[in-house]
């Protein structure tokens, strides 16, 4: 972790995959904010990370991120001795059957109000049946003054294909340069993100105490709220916009008008 910028970990057993998978799904079609849902599409976009509130407080993600905890601490404690670590909310992933995301550029996501003496760690747990892959550039973990999603300016860089073997994790440097692979897959994905601030005092980098409160979307590791649907998809496929909509209980929904339109449409902005 200290010289190339990550790691990988096992979490679960392969044999408890399926049940993991099992409880994700029952987890989804329990989501309050949906009406019922027959295609596991949960958000718009390729990526599949969703965005709506009850996917960060559902009691399968609390678990899951217990264990990554308790695992994670353990992995680091000799090299964390008198620091202080906190767990950070991130994202369900499940990616249908056939979906991919879109090619990103090389980039860092940096945490905003982020201390030189402090850092934050990124990453995922693979609940697949199959090997997942982290693109990254090693020994490229560096402190930045930027914030978000940070990407780089056009280089050529080479990066490594990091293999996160079912029911492990990987952990990164959120500084590390990498990038979002365009994999289509011939299975549905899951995955669970996690986050961890480690600071030289016992301080919170996320005030979460209302989140929780609410039951509300908290910001990502990098500082930003997590969408449910691209700005594209109001600009070019607003159609899909409003089909998607029809998934989503009334109540949780926002009214928006296309200034082309004459009738204004239902679309989703939790």
């Amino acid at each position: 972790m200290n010289k190339e910028g990550y790691l990988t970990f096992k979490v679960f057993e392969p044999s408890e995959l399926p049940n993991l998978r099992k409880h994700f799904r029952e987890t989804c079609k329990n989501f309050p904010e949906f009406l019922e849902v027959t295609d596991e599409e949960y958000v718009l976009g390729g990526f599949g990370a969703l965005g709506n509130p009850a996917s960060f407080h559902n009691y399968f993600t609390r678990y899951v991120r217990f264990m990554v905890f308790k695992t994670v601490k353990k992995l680091l404690e000799k090299d964390l001795k008198g620091k202080y670590i906190q767990g950070l909310f991130d994202r369900m992933l499940i990616r249908p059957s056939g979906r991919f995301p879109t090619k990103e550029s090389w980039h860092r996501d940096i945490t905003p109000g982020l201390k030189e003496t402090s850092f934050v760690f990124g990453g995922w747990v693979n609940l697949d049946d199959e090997n997942n892959h982290f693109s990254c550039v090693p020994e490229t973990q560096t402190f930045q003054k930027e914030s978000g999603f940070v990407k780089l300016k056009d280089q050529e860089i080479i990066g490594k294909k990091i293999k996160i073997e079912p029911g492990h994790g990987i952990l990164f440097h959120q500084s590390l340069i990498h990038e979002v692979l365009p994999n289509k897959l011939n299975h549905t994905s899951y995955r669970i993100f996690h986050g961890f601030h480690i600071s030289e005092k016992k301080e919170n980098i996320f005030e979460y105490s209302k989140f929780i409160e609410d039951q509300g979307v908290p910001p990502l590791p990098s500082g930003q709220t997590p969408p449910m649907y691209a700005k594209l998809h109001w600009v070019n496929w607003a159609d899909k916009l409003e089909l998607f909509s029809r998934k989503i209980k009334p109540e949780c929904l926002e009214v928006k008008a296309k200034e082309d339109q004459s009738l204004a449409q239902l679309f989703i902005d939790l």
